[in-house]
């Protein structure tokens, strides 16, 4: 089978195995990373760098928590292109693959814990 895209071992201690609390920090993490992507796209619509450089770098130690090490590291490269403040193919690819990613996650997440 399919490696996970995330590894909650870090949420897990965190909630010293609460069920109820890791569902609870799951549930959070999917709306928050879901929200952060949707940012992340208006504000390279509108050209906003610091605002794309703020969210991302707000949003990746939540990744880190998350174990999401392959959706973490884009989060890092798009900070660097942001860096550049320059409107570019690759930065809208980035963008466009953090989405896919974080869909990915979002979306085993959500199977995983059978949430809606």
């Amino acid at each position: 089978s399919n490696p996970k895209s995330y590894n909650l071992n870090m949420i897990e201690m965190m909630c010293r195995g609460n069920e109820p609390q890791i569902l609870n920090m799951v549930s959070v993490f999917i709306e928050q990373i879901s929200k952060s992507i949707d940012e992340i796209e208006k504000a390279y619509v509108e050209n906003d760098f610091l605002k794309i450089k703020n969210l991302a770098h707000k949003t990746k130690p939540t990744l880190t928590y998350f174990g999401t090490a392959k959706l973490e590291k884009e989060f890092i490269e798009t900070e660097l292109l942001i860096s550049n403040e320059i409107i570019s193919t690759e930065l809208e690819q980035k963008i466009k693959r953090l989405q896919l990613m974080a869909n990915e996650v979002v979306t085993e997440l959500k199977d995983d814990f059978k949430l809606t």
